[in-house]
């Protein structure tokens, strides 16, 4: 008893021994209350560290990792395709295959010479698109564009803002089409351009 009265009066023993309780006391509500919560977390972090960021996906309600974000953008890309592939199916056909030739000519190595001849009285404009500058033919006469590579597009624009019939005529000569152009009166049929294809068929457009 009375060692444990001078151990108690030595200065500096009370305090240790109090110091020490009070320093662990807080730690056991702290461990205590740190367990439900990890139990609680449905969205634990480790679902966004690697590899499982991009391997697994995580519960539903939980933010999404980059497994979730890469499967998301996937099932866009795949709704994307379908209206690209309906546009494509409904283009509307060349009107080369809609039509039927107005006549034909025999290319000679690739090349054809169309004979224009102008039975107006207006004046026309005309050109062999890009190989060309817009020339223009008066009325009563003709002309001769020579050696145009095919396919080929002549357009023809009467300068009044009247009406233009194509007429096809008939030639002798190999490689060259005669076209004769004179005055239309129906509005819904306005002709101008003209396609000489690779086969030396002739389409109006």
């Amino acid at each position: 008893m009375y060692k444990l009265n001078r151990l108690l009066k030595k200065p500096g023993i009370l305090q240790i021994i109090s110091g020490t309780l009070l320093i662990g006391l807080p730690t056991i509500p702290l461990v205590a209350s740190a367990t439900p919560y990890s139990t609680l977390n449905p969205c634990p972090g480790i679902y966004y560290e690697e590899p499982y960021n991009s391997n697994v996906l995580v519960p539903q309600g939980c933010p999404p990792n980059g497994a979730n974000q890469r499967l998301s953008q996937q099932g866009l890309s795949q709704n994307m395709v379908t209206p690209v592939r309906r546009t494509t199916a409904i283009q509307p056909p060349l009107p080369e295959t809609t039509q039927s030739p107005i006549a034909a000519v025999t290319p000679m190595a690739g090349q054809v010479s169309v004979q224009l001849k102008n039975d107006t009285n207006a004046p026309i404009s005309y050109q062999a698109i890009g190989h060309t500058e817009p020339r223009t033919l008066a009325g009563g006469e003709e002309i001769v564009l020579q050696n145009l590579p095919t396919p080929v597009t002549v357009t023809m624009v009467r300068e009044d803002g009247g009406l233009l019939e194509v007429i096809p005529m008939s030639s002798s000569a190999t490689g060259l089409l005669a076209i004769s152009l004179n005055e239309k009166t129906d509005f819904d049929d306005n002709q101008g351009a003209l396609r000489i294809q690779t086969d030396g068929q002739v389409f109006l457009n």
